[in-house]
């Protein structure tokens, strides 16, 4: 049998406005759906299973859950009230073997290559379940991700959240640095939590860290009028600069490279310093500044309560 498809949403600017679903969830009977084989655009899901059950005001996601070789899905949340008054709170967990691979199959690809662990999303927004949009929704969204790779973008490209467009800085970077993004930048780890409220998604302890440099990001990216407003500091980790340097110019023989390299500079690779950058301005060609490294970063703004 050919494997369940979920119908392609519609065009944002085809969509009802929330409120405009007349339907009350109060009045849904019970769910009870077992899927063998989910797809989701060109994700494919695997086994998935649906259980809902009527409360007084609405309807309660006992359980959604999607499970395939490479990662598991879980879902619970509550749709309540009708019309203009409904609302829908979902928190959603997703442990992958390869995060690069599901948001490409979503359509979100070309950001992250690779990846594995967990992202964990807590939010409410106003209207049904189908409703959802970054801009109108607040909560929270936690990543603990590793082994990926950060592609570096072209400029207009699309953005999961705005936040990870720090992959596209390696052409605006000062030329120290350029080397450790030649083709996108190849993470260890990447953790923190990222609030979204009132149209914007705020940070203040996003990391990814590399092998030869940890990001540290914090500020805020305006979803609605797609804008940055954020300080990214970049921390070589001078542990590994010379085994960085052998990667990128060729093993052993590399290494011994960059090592004649510091000699003729008089600057030797460990005594690097971090740079601090503020970054502002439109998604599509954001304005990137050295600042002090004292500088003070963005401060993120609170989350709007729904």
């Amino acid at each position: 049998d050919a494997p369940a498809r979920l119908p392609e949403p519609p065009p944002a600017d085809a969509r009802k406005a929330p409120g405009d679903d007349a339907t009350d969830p109060a009045a849904v009977p019970p769910l009870a759906f077992d899927i063998a084989d989910l797809h989701v655009g060109d994700a494919a899901l695997g086994a998935a299973s649906l259980r809902t059950q009527p409360v007084a005001a609405g309807l309660r996601i006992v359980r959604l859950q999607a499970q395939s070789p490479k990662q598991r899905i879980d879902a619970s949340g509550e749709w309540l009230g009708r019309a203009a008054a409904a609302r829908t709170h979902l928190a959603i967990a997703v442990d992958s073997q390869d995060f690069g691979a599901l948001l490409a199959g979503i359509g979100y690809g070309g950001q992250l290559a690779e990846g594995k662990g967990r992202a964990a999303l807590d939010a409410r927004w106003p209207g049904s379940p189908g409703d959802f949009s970054a801009t109108a929704a607040a909560g929270t969204l936690t990543l603990d991700i590793a082994d990926g790779r950060l592609v570096e973008l072209e400029p207009g490209a699309g953005r999961v959240l705005g936040l990870l467009g720090v992959a596209q800085l390696p052409r605006r970077l000062t030329l120290d640095f350029r080397d450790f993004f030649e083709k996108g930048f190849a993470f260890d780890r990447m953790h923190g939590e990222v609030r979204v409220g009132g149209g914007k998604a705020s940070t203040d302890d996003l990391a990814i860290a590399g092998p030869a440099a940890e990001i540290r990001i914090r500020g805020v990216t305006d979803l609605r009028a797609q804008t940055f407003d954020q300080a990214i500091e970049v921390v070589p980790r001078t542990g590994n600069l010379l085994t960085a340097v052998g990667a990128i110019a060729g093993g052993p023989v590399g290494a011994a490279i960059g090592a004649a390299a510091n000699a003729v500079l008089r600057k030797p690779l460990g005594q690097l310093a971090a740079k601090s950058y503020r970054v502002t301005g439109p998604w599509k060609e954001p304005k990137v500044e050295v600042a002090s490294r004292d500088a003070a970063p963005a401060t993120p703004a609170a989350p709007a309560t729904p």
